[in-house]
């Protein structure tokens, strides 16, 4: 069995209703590594919750930085405990969510779980100081009561701050 039959055959195991299968099967998932991530990436946009908790939580093991705009899509899910996941792998990644995230809180500042995941991302980044001045400044709007105005200018600001630093870091 080739890897593609092999993973694909695992995704189906995540939406069955025995939990220790599916345990093994994500853990499978992550075991195969990078070659799972798109596969992964794809299952979060399944309209089985079940499914899209399971590649939330492998792609949070995973600690893949290709997986960090997906995920970041995946804190507007419907179902809570996905976007919890996705928020949880987030972090994980460090600061190779940070681009991603920021983008769009420029783009979709007026999404309320956006808004609530990043604000439990960067609040978390805060308390181990992984956050420059500007993104600090993106945490406090998202404390505001008028984060869906003043959240995109801010958030402009720090991913220019982020761009800044890579590039002299180089």
């Amino acid at each position: 069995m080739d890897s593609k039959e092999n993973i694909e055959d695992l995704l189906s195991v995540l939406a069955g209703k025995d939990g220790v299968a599916r345990q093994q099967a994500r853990k499978d998932l992550v075991e195969l590594g990078t070659i799972a991530v798109p596969f992964l990436i794809k299952a979060l946009t399944n309209p089985h919750t079940r499914i899209r908790w399971e590649a939330a939580k492998a792609l949070g093991t995973m600690r893949d930085p290709q997986a960090a705009p997906f995920l970041v899509q995946a804190l507007s899910d419907k179902s809570f405990e996905v976007r919890w996941l996705a928020a949880e792998g987030l972090i994980a990644l460090r600061r190779d969510s940070l681009q991603p995230l920021l983008t769009a809180l420029i783009e979709h500042a007026d999404n309320w779980d956006l808004r609530q995941g990043a604000h439990h991302i960067l609040h978390a980044f805060e308390r181990v100081d992984l956050l420059n001045e500007e993104c600090l400044a993106v945490l406090d709007e998202l404390r505001s009561l008028e984060a869906e105005f003043a959240l995109p200018p801010a958030a402009k600001a720090a991913l220019e701050s982020l761009a800044k630093k890579k590039n002299n870091d180089v």
